[in-house]
């Protein structure tokens, strides 16, 4: 008897399977947090109004807990309260008086923040570190930006610092890498990233790197320092002492040359300084063809004028 109504029910789920599967299915979106109202059958395939409606509903993989959020209205529409990610899914009914008649199929989609970023991961340097990412979802709507945070890991029983924004803070949505400068070497550091929709920001994934000791720099002090313990300082005193000499004497020459230029004119100065030096040298008179002769006078002084560079005319003295 009891193996009869075990193949009875497998039928009758095959046959409840067979017709679902002929009712074509359509989509319903819902934000997170808002209610959603499906509605079983058309209005002119439910009883007249004063008539109590008998419906079944079905939701593929049924979650526990979910049935304190539903709620079947008296025209038969199934109310979700409070919509949460997990009521998402196929949702079927039937009438009481058609049990092989599938009304309705639905598929209920919740719209969401973006869902955690997947494989996370840090790959470290000396004073840089480079943050990479996957999206594994945008959660219904269009990713708008990411933004990531890095702050140092706190010791145990210290407090933590604030997290300092990672420049851009709004990361283009294409991009799956961010660039971390200006860090610390051999210094743990904690990253955090997150994507941001018109729903608001995403889950957080949080992950930790070590940047790598500076070895360049301890190579190249090694380098420079070596040999120093044989060092022989008389060799730097004499090296600078040959230097500063060498200062001293391009100093000597290059004033004395300045003095010269300063101190013995040219040739041409020296001749234009001759011509304009006055010749006050008096000429003596001489008869030639500017000399003026004057008549005797009663002295009987017959001399000639004598005529200076200058050409001033000096007259004998009279008596």
């Amino acid at each position: 008897m009891v193996g009869h109504r075990i193949i009875t029910l497998i039928l009758f789920l095959a046959a409840w399977h067979e017709a679902a599967t002929l009712v074509p299915i359509r989509s319903v979106a819902v934000d997170i947090g808002q209610n959603l109202t499906l509605a079983c059958a058309e209005e002119d395939a439910l009883p007249q109004s004063g008539e109590s409606v008998g419906v079944m509903w079905i939701r593929e993989g049924r979650e526990d807990g979910q049935i304190e959020r539903l709620k079947v209205e008296p025209n038969g529409a199934l109310q979700l309260i409070n919509v949460s990610a997990d009521d998402a899914g196929n949702y079927s009914c039937t009438l009481d008086d058609d049990h092989d008649a599938v009304k309705t199929r639905i598929n209920v989609q919740v719209r969401t923040p973006p869902p955690a970023l997947h494989n996370v991961w840090v790959k470290p340097s000396t004073i840089l570190a480079n943050i990479l990412w996957e999206v594994a979802g945008t959660g219904g709507y269009p990713i708008i930006d990411f933004t990531a945070e890095y702050r140092l890991k706190p010791n145990v029983g210290e407090e933590p610092e604030d997290w300092k924004p990672i420049v851009p803070t709004h990361i283009p949505p294409n991009s799956r890498q961010i660039d971390v400068y200006h860090l610390v070497p051999n210094t743990t550091y904690s990253f955090r990233v997150w994507a941001t929709n018109q729903l608001g920001r995403g889950e957080i994934v949080e992950v930790e790197g070590h940047t790598q000791h500076s070895s360049e720099e301890l190579e190249l002090a090694r380098h420079l320092l070596a040999g120093v313990e044989n060092f022989d300082t008389r060799v730097w005193v004499a090296a600078v002492g040959i230097v500063m000499g060498t200062l001293m004497i391009l100093g000597i020459g290059t004033c004395y040359l300045l003095y010269r230029e300063c101190k013995v004119p040219s040739q041409l100065e020296e001749q234009e300084v001759i011509e304009l030096v006055p010749n006050i040298i008096l000429n003596p008179g001489f008869f030639d063809e500017r000399t003026e002769h004057i008549p005797q006078d009663e002295n009987f002084n017959n001399q000639t004028t004598t005529r200076l560079n200058n050409n001033s005319v000096v007259q004998p003295m009279r008596l």
